[in-house]
């Protein structure tokens, strides 16, 4: 007769937590045990520093998620998400996301609710929604959590064109708007499309003008609701949107920078920071590395468009370069997977025109 052996539960949770978030749904069935266990705060978080990037796009009609399985021979896997509140509403996914959830708001249509712009707050895996109250004079909002307390507190922080500059910052467990002290002084020169979130803060590209062609990243902090300079990236050049450096996460724990020469290589060079960034951390002892440099002369110009984004990778392959492009020139959305001589374009037979792309991290984290 055969004994069974089970494994310890230690290693059981090693197993587990690498396993993707959108089949550990389905595990959840598996037994008690294994429900609560992947249920738990602790195991989610870890579950969520495990997960692979994707992609989410918005169409004029559709929002569907791309991921790419970068194996030998890479494919991806279009998702497409059909939920009723996103029928009949022209929600901007605004490039932001935290914790696997995609920050939405509306802009209300002419004549009707002027003034007044809606929020939703959506977990596509587990199709978790959360509404936001209306808020008359709040434009662009930013949503992350305060990570100095050992709760994460989740709030929503947005600046005005009010006279006198206010800003308001709504905390997801009251749901409400309190105006407070002025955060936007220096997001005239920001680049609204690399903006990323990490440890709950919010960081993004900005130019320092007049000086000579220094680009740095800028942080909105959660805990003390205030912008400030984080660090120089290692990126030169004037001020343009052609080859305007973007941001995204390296590692779930650090970045990576992008810049794109004009012409006529179309060179690509990606750096990274060599260190993870710590929550707390205000940029003073980060280090760039060469990360990889692409060299192809069909690749297409990757311009400062809310279009087009990419995420960095390394594993078992080696280092991969994965970019999400939509061709202004053709109603086509391609993915490209860059690793060493090879060049691999797939197209996104599901979209046909793509009005925003961003990279989103699919999580089992609820919030209330």
């Amino acid at each position: 007769m055969v004994v069974s052996r089970r494994l310890p539960s230690d290693v059981e949770e090693e197993i587990l937590v690498r396993v993707p978030p959108q089949s550990l749904l389905r595990f959840r069935s598996v037994c008690k045990e294994w429900y609560n266990r992947s249920s738990s705060k602790r195991f989610v978080n870890r579950n969520f520093a495990f997960a692979r990037p994707e992609f989410m796009l918005k169409s004029d009609s559709h929002i569907c998620s791309v991921s790419v399985d970068l194996k030998e021979d890479p494919t991806i896997k279009v998702t497409d998400f059909c939920f009723d509140f996103l029928r009949g509403r022209r929600y901007d996914l605004s490039a932001m996301t935290c914790d696997g959830y995609m920050f939405m708001y509306e802009s209300p249509k002419v004549g009707i609710d002027s003034g007044e712009h809606r929020g939703v707050v959506w977990n596509p895996l587990l199709r978790h929604t959360k509404y936001i109250a209306p808020n008359e004079t709040t434009r662009t909002m930013f949503m992350g959590y305060d990570g100095s307390s050992s709760e994460k507190i989740y709030k929503i922080i947005g600046y005005t064109y009010s006279i006198n500059d206010e800003d308001a910052v709504l905390e997801f467990a009251t749901n409400v708007w309190e105006v407070t002290h002025n955060t936007s002084s220096r997001m005239d020169d920001a680049c609204y499309n690399s903006m990323v979130s990490l440890n709950g803060n919010m960081y993004w590209i900005a130019y320092n003008y007049p000086d000579i062609g220094e680009y740095f990243i800028e942080m909105l902090d959660f805990s003390k609701e205030m912008i400030k300079m984080f660090c120089i990236v290692p990126c030169k050049g004037k001020k343009r949107s052609f080859n305007t450096p973007v941001l995204s996460i390296y590692k779930r724990d650090r970045f990576s920078v992008l810049q794109q020469c004009i012409f006529p290589t179309r060179e690509i060079k990606i750096w990274v920071t060599g260190k993870k960034i710590g929550n707390g951390d205000d940029g003073d002892d980060v280090v760039w590395i060469n990360f990889m440099a692409v060299s192809l002369p069909d690749f297409p110009m990757i311009c400062n468009d809310m279009r087009t984004s990419y995420f960095v990778d390394y594993n078992i392959y080696g280092k991969s370069f994965v970019l999400c492009y939509h061709d202004s020139k053709e109603p086509e959305a391609w993915v490209y997977i860059v690793r060493g001589d090879m060049c691999k374009k797939i197209k996104i037979d599901e979209v046909v025109s793509v009005l925003q792309s961003s990279v989103y991290i699919p999580s089992l984290i609820t919030i209330s």
